[in-house]
């Protein structure tokens, strides 16, 4: 009989290996912007459970959340966030922000102009203001979707100190990148309010009909610089203002005849941001994987780029993110932990973004 795994399974043993492989990951751009603004993160322990009853446990340490993530764009301007309060400095949980607000009237000469004599009325006009606010909420993870509710990780005491990897470890590195995940899309859907661009000939989502056939194109980034223009918004001291874009989009963009034509690239500013890809028709680009996508009638999908003015996102933060761990640990025998953080995300206008869209 011949010897094999089959015939003499007593005679082989499997092992695990304590080294990791890679788990491509994106990168969660504004996840990193927000944290920037407020200057925080939240940290990661050493061990999970209560003061004096903590969990740590032996094997190899688990890789950090960051190791394998894409980085497209790194250190990405900081004046996306016109606002960043410390609401540990404040009263309450709202903070208020007031807007002059113009009113447009006559300015022709000949509506200015006093004759003599002429009686000015003393009658007062008012001025306008508007306002808009930022609320501070509670906002924890992991999240159990099974069960549409937060849930905690757990680690048990009597297996902690048997297993390949960190327990400890690898829920730290769960917790961060549930966070970062979080952040990053609460500011992709903030981003992708703003009014919708499309390709020449385009209209709506239900117009694209099939794949590629409304690509992203120069004409597109050009008129989305004449209707931010046209709103008088403000750009980077360059003249430049930004724009997130999938990388598909990015990819079309290098099929438009135009892109030879107005493309650059500016060395200063990849040694000073990293993941920047060139400009183009007075925009930074910069590629992101976890921008919105919708699927239309055609089921063809549409990307959705983000184009950003200076001073679009506001942000702010009472308690600062932290692990936190249930009293419920079965006498010190189970930790449950999830992250907690205090935090207010909102938008100082929805002007100063455009949802610049290719199919």
């Amino acid at each position: 009989m011949t010897i094999s795994r089959i015939t003499l399974p007593e005679n082989f043993a499997d092992w695990n290996s304590a080294q990791l492989l890679a788990q491509p990951e994106p990168q969660y751009p504004f996840a990193g912007l927000f944290l920037s603004a407020i200057g925080s993160a939240l940290p990661t322990p050493s061990g999970i459970g209560l003061d004096g009853r903590q969990i740590t446990g032996t094997g190899a340490a688990f890789s950090s959340a960051e190791r394998d993530r894409l980085e497209l764009a790194r250190g990405l301007p900081s004046g996306l966030w016109a606002l960043g309060v410390d609401f540990k400095a404040t009263m309450g949980g709202t903070v208020r922000v007031n807007r002059p607000a113009f009113a447009n009237t006559t300015y022709t000469a000949a509506s200015r102009k006093l004759s003599p004599g002429q009686a000015i009325s003393t009658t007062p006009i008012t001025i306008g203001m508007e306002q808009t606010h930022l609320v501070l909420d509670r906002y924890a993870g992991p999240y159990d979707a099974g069960n549409s509710r937060v849930a905690p990780f757990a680690l048990e005491a009597f297996d902690a100190n048997m297993g390949l990897h960190s327990p400890s470890s690898m829920i730290g590195t769960h917790l961060k990148r549930d966070f970062h995940r979080f952040l990053d899309a609460v500011h992709v859907v903030l981003g992708d309010g703003g009014t919708a661009v499309y390709p020449e000939g385009f209209a709506a989502d239900v117009d694209i009909t099939s794949t590629d056939s409304a690509p992203m194109t120069v004409e597109q980034l050009t008129r989305t610089t004449q209707l931010m223009n046209e709103a008088n918004l403000s750009t980077w001291p360059d003249g430049k203002r930004v724009m997130f874009m999938h990388p598909k989009q990015w990819k079309q963009l290098h099929h438009d005849p135009e892109f030879q034509v107005n493309s650059q690239f500016q060395k200063d500013l990849d040694i000073l941001y990293g993941g920047y890809v060139g400009t183009v028709a007075d925009w930074h680009c910069f590629v992101s994987n976890t921008l919105g996508a919708t699927t239309n009638a055609s089921s063809v999908s549409v990307q959705r780029a983000i184009a950003c003015s200076p001073g679009g996102f506001m942000g702010g933060m009472g308690r600062p993110p932290m692990v936190k761990t249930s009293t419920n640990d079965n006498y010190g025998e189970t930790a449950l932990c999830i992250w907690l953080a205090d935090l207010a995300f909102g938008i100082s206008d929805s002007r100063f973004f455009r949802s610049v869209r290719s199919g």
